[in-house]
C-alpha cells in the first residue's frame, strides 16, 4: 500500500516534471524562433529601406546629370527637343517655339502705328465732319508706310461703321487683318481688326461668315499666333468664346509654360536672379501635368528652358531603372504634393523621401515598395524554413529539443555577425565615398584651382578609388574562396621582393596617417611557390590589421626570414594585443574583437579570414603571438620553394 501511495503520489510529479522538461524548452525554442523571425524580418525591412535609399540617391544622381547636361545646352544657346526656351531682357521676354506659350508677361513689342499723320482728319472727324475726313483716310490707307496704312484703315473702318456702311467697314477691317507687323497700344493690328470684324458681323447678323471668322480666331488664339500678355489674351479669348459658344482654354501644358514664364519674369524684376542665385530650377504642376523651369542669369539677361512633360517622363523613366532593380517604384512631385511621375507613394513604412534641399533638384523624390511586392530576406534563413523548423519541433519534440535550441542560438549568432558585417562594410564604403564626393565638389566649384592643389585632389581621388577597389575585390575574392572557386597561379617567387613590393604600396595608405613601416629581411634569396596577387593581398590585410590596432604606436615591422625548411613573413605591431579567449575566433569570417567594437575601429571582419584562406591554399599556416596590451605578431609560414 505504501508503494502504491508513493507511486500514485510521484506520478503527477513526474508528469509535471516531464511536461516541464518538454514544454518549457519547447516554448523557449518557439519564442527564440519567433524572435529570430522578427529579427530576420526587421533586418530584411531595414536592408530593403537601405537599398531604396541607395536607389533614391542613384536616381537623384541620374536626374542631376540630365539637368547638368541641359544646363550646358542652355549656356550653348541650343534648345533641346521637348522643351521651350525663354529669353528675358530689359525689353521683354521671348519664347521659342513661340506658339507653345499662350501668353507672356512682357511679350516682344510690335512697332506702334503712327498717329501724327491723322491729326487733321481726326480734327474733322470729331467735329462731326467724318465724311470730309474720309478722303484723307482713303489717301493715307495707300501710304507706303505700314504704320500709317494700318492707322488709316482702322480710322476708315470707324467712319464707315458710324455712317452705317457695314460692307465698307468690313472690307477695311479685312484689309487691316492682313497687317501683322503693327500694333495699336501694344495690341497687334491683325488681332484688333479680326475682333472688330467679328463684333461688326455679330451686330449685322453675319451668320456663316461670323461663325467662320470666330472659329478661325478661336483656333489662332489656341495656336499661339500672337505674342500677348495675360490680360490681352484673356480678353480676346473671352470674346472668341462668346462668338463661337466654345470656351478658349489652353492646354494644361501650355498654361504651365506661361505661368513659369510669369514667375521667372517676376523673380527677375524682384531680385534680378543675380549673385548666388544666378542659376536654379523650379517645378510647376497643375493636376497630373507638370513642367520644370531651368534658368541661368548673366548680367541683365536670363536664359531659361522649360522642360515639357514628354522630355521629363523620358528622364524619369531613365532614373526609375535604378529604382526598379531593388523592387521599388519612383515617384516625382512638388512640395505641394502634386505628383508628376508615378502613383502617389502613400504613407506606409519603408518609403524613402528626398526633398529638393537634400538633392538640389526641383522635384521631391520618393521611392516606395512595389505594391504587392515582397522583400528578400538576406540573413541566410527564410521565414518558410523557420516555420517548418518550428513545426518539426512540435512533431519531434522529445528527440529534437536540444538540437533545435542549439541551431536557433547559432543562427541568432550568425544573424548578429551578418548585421555587424553589413554595418561595417557600410562604414568602409562611406568613408572613401564621402572623401571622393567632397573632392569632386571642390573641383567642380572652382575652375581656377592651382595646378599643385588640383594634383593633390586627384591624388586623393586616386587613393580613395584604390581603397574602394581593394574593398570590392576583397569581398568578391572572399566569396569565391568560400565557394572554393578562387584559382591560384603558383609560381616561384622571392619572398623578399614580394614583401618589399607590398610594403611600398601600403606605405601610400599608412604614411598619410603617420605610420612608419619598417622591413627586416634576410640577405639571401627566400624562394617560395606562391600566387603573387593572392599572397600579396594576404600580407596587405595583415599590415592593415596592424595599423588599425596599433593604438598610440606608429611603427609596424615586417620581418622576412628563413626558419628551417620554411619561409616566415611576420608583421609585428605594438598595439592593444589580442586576448587569449579571442585568438581562435578572430580567423573566422565576420568576427571582430571586443576591443574593435568598443573603440569603434572600422573593419569588415573578413581580412584575417581571407588571409587564412589564402595561406592555407599555399600549404602554409598563420601563427599568432603576443599578449593583451603588448602588441601582436602575425606570421605567414610557407614551405620553402624549390
Amino acid at each position: 500500500m505504501w508503494m502504491e501511495r508513493g507511486a500514485g503520489g510521484s506520478l503527477p510529479r513526474l508528469s509535471l516534471l516531464y511536461l516541464g522538461l518538454l514544454v518549457i524548452p519547447a516554448a523557449t525554442l518557439i519564442v527564440l524562433g519567433l524572435r529570430l523571425l522578427e529579427q530576420d524580418k526587421a533586418i530584411s525591412a531595414q536592408r530593403a529601406v537601405e537599398r531604396r535609399e541607395a536607389a533614391a540617391d542613384r536616381a537623384a544622381r541620374a536626374l542631376e546629370l540630365l539637368l547638368a547636361d541641359l544646363d550646358r545646352q542652355l549656356l550653348s544657346g541650343s534648345t533641346p527637343e521637348g522643351s521651350v526656351r525663354l529669353a528675358v531682357t530689359g525689353s521683354g521676354m521671348e519664347a521659342r517655339p513661340a506658339h507653345l506659350a499662350p501668353w507672356l508677361p512682357e511679350p516682344p513689342r510690335l512697332p506702334e502705328a503712327d498717329t501724327r499723320a491723322f491729326q487733321e482728319a481726326e480734327t474733322l472727324e470729331f467735329r462731326n465732319a467724318g465724311e470730309k475726313a474720309l478722303p484723307i483716310y482713303e489717301r493715307l490707307s495707300r501710304s507706303a508706310s505700314a504704320g500709317v496704312r494700318a492707322g488709316a484703315l482702322l480710322r476708315l473702318a470707324r467712319v464707315h461703321r458710324r455712317a452705317g456702311r457695314v460692307d465698307a467697314a468690313l472690307e477695311a477691317y479685312r484689309q487691316l487683318s492682313r497687317t501683322d507687323t503693327i500694333a495699336f497700344e501694344r495690341m497687334p493690328a491683325d488681332l484688333l481688326a479680326r475682333r472688330a470684324l467679328c463684333d461688326l458681323l455679330q451686330e449685322s447678323g453675319g451668320g456663316a461668315e461670323l461663325s467662320r471668322e470666330a472659329n478661325s480666331l478661336h483656333d489662332d488664339l489656341l495656336a499661339g499666333r500672337w505674342r500677348l500678355d495675360r490680360v490681352s489674351w484673356t480678353l480676346a479669348a473671352e470674346q472668341a468664346g462668346r462668338w463661337t459658344g466654345r470656351p478658349v482654354e489652353p492646354g494644361e501644358e501650355n498654361r504651365l509654360i506661361s505661368e513659369a514664364a510669369e514667375w521667372l519674369w517676376q523673380e527677375w524684376k524682384r531680385q534680378g536672379l543675380a549673385g548666388p542665385a544666378n542659376r536654379g530650377s523650379r517645378a510647376f504642376a497643375r493636376g497630373d501635368t507638370g513642367v520644370t523651369l531651368l534658368w541661368h542669369a548673366s548680367g541683365d539677361r536670363v536664359s531659361a528652358v522649360v522642360i515639357l512633360p514628354g522630355l521629363f517622363h523620358r528622364w524619369a523613366n531613365n532614373a526609375a531603372a535604378a529604382v526598379n532593380d531593388v523592387g521599388g517604384r519612383l515617384v516625382l512631385g512638388t512640395d505641394a504634393d502634386l505628383f508628376l511621375f508615378g502613383q502617389p507613394p502613400g504613407t506606409g513604412p519603408g518609403i524613402v523621401k528626398r526633398n529638393p534641399t537634400d538633392t538640389g533638384l526641383p522635384w521631391v523624390l520618393w521611392v516606395s515598395p512595389q505594391p504587392g511586392g515582397r522583400n528578400v530576406v538576406e540573413s541566410g534563413i527564410r521565414p518558410e524554413l523557420l516555420m517548418l523548423g518550428l513545426s518539426s519541433i512540435v512533431l519531434f519534440l522529445t528527440a529534437g529539443i536540444f538540437l533545435l535550441w542549439w541551431t536557433v542560438r547559432r543562427e541568432l549568432a550568425v544573424a548578429r555577425l551578418q548585421a555587424d558585417f553589413v554595418s561595417a562594410v557600410s562604414h568602409e564604403f562611406r568613408t572613401p565615398l564621402t572623401a571622393m564626393r567632397h573632392v569632386t565638389e571642390l573641383l567642380d566649384e572652382d575652375d581656377q584651382i592651382p595646378r599643385e592643389r588640383r594634383k593633390a585632389f586627384y591624388a586623393a581621388l586616386g587613393r580613395n578609388t584604390d581603397r574602394l577597389q581593394r574593398l570590392v575585390e576583397s569581398l568578391l575574392d572572399f566569396s569565391r574562396m568560400e565557394r572554393g572557386k578562387r584559382p591560384y597561379d603558383l609560381k616561384k617567387l622571392d619572398a623578399r621582393e614580394l614583401t618589399n613590393r607590398v610594403v611600398e604600396e601600403f606605405r601610400g595608405e599608412a604614411e598619410p596617417r603617420g605610420f612608419a613601416i619598417e622591413v627586416e629581411s634576410a640577405s639571401d634569396s627566400l624562394p617560395i611557390m606562391a600566387d603573387d596577387d593572392a599572397l600579396g593581398h594576404a600580407l596587405w590585410n595583415l599590415l592593415d590589421n596592424a595599423v588599425k590596432y596599433s593604438g598610440d604606436s606608429r611603427i609596424v615591422r615586417d620581418i622576412v626570414k628563413r626558419r628551417l625548411e620554411s619561409i616566415v613573413i611576420s608583421v609585428r605591431d605594438e598595439g592593444f594585443g589580442i586576448p587569449a579567449q579571442e585568438r581562435k575566433e578572430i580567423f573566422r569570417k565576420f568576427v571582430r574583437g571586443e576591443q574593435a567594437r568598443r573603440l569603434g575601429i572600422q573593419g569588415t571582419g573578413i581580412g584575417l579570414a581571407m588571409a587564412s584562406h589564402i595561406v592555407a591554399a599555399h600549404r602554409g599556416k598563420i601563427e599568432l603571438e603576443g599578449a593583451e596590451g603588448r602588441g601582436s605578431v602575425f606570421s605567414i609560414v610557407l614551405p620553402q620553394g624549390a
